[in-house]
């Protein structure tokens, strides 16, 4: 046995870990100092991590000389199980229905790709050998964790703060994934930047945990390497199917349920050229049923209008539509670009961006022509309400859902808005509904007043 097997097979014993626990004393002696307020969470962990090892060991020992198919996918399952429970342990909100989306992403990534892997390279007999298989599995099962544990926190942080961005895109004719798209796309990266960073960097770096135990237990080093190199390559796969499956999985179950909806457009009787205020006190839900009428709400708005309001609603509507919501969104990028942005919807694949379409309106609404180059997200809130109007127009909509249109406009940009709108109106068989709370702006612009109170819709 060389120096290194000698090192390697040593007897490690209790008094090796008590001497090992004074680092974990010392990181709670700098958290004390520090205030770090992690004296405990430090406590906790070790121990866990003590008794769960030993405890895995003695198990191990049982497993190892069993060499039996049966008890190796026993030992996964467990595997699995804890794997899904850590995954949801850092969501804020945690049930039955993460765990069990959790669990498939795992059995549908690790599981299937770890058994084609161990028979195309090393034949079925490595699903019994359980000193290979639990170790091998337990790699691509905890970095498949990983992944999927930052793709499940990145939706969660996604369903409660980017709900504006995916209506915006859906109201503009992006598909239920087009909304969806450039959320996703950024959390698959994240996902996996831990995985590409350790490819970058390994063998230069550091070597990874498989390599250097294969090293310490004599296996020629080239050798070694190799093996790496397909674990590397497996990891970054697993956690890509694994990521891929809990976006998918998100999508479906998780997302609101308006956004994979198949229900038709609804509405209610709209005259040509008619410029509708709908109106109310705060907080009865004009904006919400504007939403449900561009399907971006599917609240019981409908059927209760339907049951208290004088006004008939339609069930369904072959009018083109766009609603814009009171903020607009626009990504990283100049105020063209986020214009053409849409024109990549499916939906939208026909149509062609028209520039001298755009310096019109741009004219008519008071906003000078190197806008167009301007950082959108940097847009004062008039000129992004101005400017998401005309990114919808682009698309010739029949009927406009306009959430409060000139709440940032001062009252000469106000005027320009509603001459502008009032010439749109006239021109083919437009019309438009406007949430506004300006007595003044009702008076010399609706064409009829719609109230919304508690017991239903009715005309002023």
């Amino acid at each position: 046995m060389n120096s290194a097997n000698s090192l390697y097979a040593q007897d490690f014993g209790n008094l090796q870990i008590a001497m090992a626990f004074v680092l974990v004393l010392v990181a709670m002696a700098i958290s004390k100092l520090l205030k770090l307020d992690l004296k405990k969470d430090f406590f906790i962990a070790s121990l866990r991590t003590t008794l769960q090892l030993i405890g895995v060991g003695y198990i191990l020992r049982w497993v190892f000389k069993s060499e039996s198919l049966v008890v190796n996918l026993l030992i996964l399952l467990v595997m699995t199980l804890v794997a899904a429970q850590a995954v949801t342990s850092r969501l804020k909100q945690k049930n039955l229905k993460y765990y069990v989306a959790a669990l498939v992403a795992l059995l549908a990534s690790v599981w299937p790709l770890g058994f084609i892997a161990l028979e195309v390279f090393f034949r079925a007999q490595a699903l019994q050998q359980s000193i290979f298989f639990i170790p091998f599995m337990g790699v691509l099962m905890g970095n498949a964790l990983s992944a999927i544990s930052l793709a499940f926190v990145g939706l969660e942080r996604v369903r409660a703060e980017n709900i504006l961005e995916i209506e915006t895109f859906k109201a503009l004719g992006a598909n239920s994934f087009e909304a969806c798209q450039r959320l996703y796309r950024d959390l698959l990266r994240n996902a996996l930047t831990p995985n590409l960073n350790g490819m970058t960097i390994v063998g230069i770096v550091s070597l990874p945990g498989v390599m250097a135990g294969q090293l310490i237990g004599g296996v020629d080093p080239v050798t070694a390497a190799r093996f790496q190199i397909l674990v590397m390559f497996l990891i970054l796969l697993t956690a890509m199917v694994g990521t891929l499956v809990a976006l998918g999985l998100n999508h479906f179950f998780f997302m609101p349920s308006w956004l994979t909806s198949q229900e038709q457009p609804w509405s209610f009787p709209l005259e040509q050229h008619e410029k509708l205020v709908l109106s109310g006190p705060s907080g009865t839900g004009k904006s919400r049923l504007l939403k449900s009428m561009r399907l971006l709400d599917l609240e019981s708005v409908r059927a209760t209008l339907q049951n208290k309001s004088s006004v008939k609603l339609l069930e369904s509507s072959s009018l083109k539509t766009q609603y814009l919501h009171q903020r607009a969104f626009f990504i990283p990028g100049t105020v063209e670009e986020n214009l053409r942005w849409p024109f990549s919807f499916k939906n939208n694949s026909e149509k062609i961006y028209k520039a001298d379409r755009i310096q019109k309106f741009l004219k008519k609404l008071g906003l000078p022509p190197d806008i167009l180059q301007k950082n959108a997200t940097t847009l004062s809130g008039g000129e992004g309400q101005l400017i998401h109007l005309i990114r919808s127009l682009q698309f010739d909509p029949q009927v406009l859902f306009l959430d409060e249109p000139s709440s940032s406009l001062d009252s000469q940009k106000t005027e320009l808005l509603e001459a502008f709108l009032d010439e749109w109106t006239q021109q083919k068989n437009h019309s438009l509904v406007m949430i506004t709370h300006n007595r003044d702006q009702t008076k010399r612009f609706a064409s009829k007043v719609l109230l919304l109170k508690d017991e239903g819709l009715m005309y002023e």
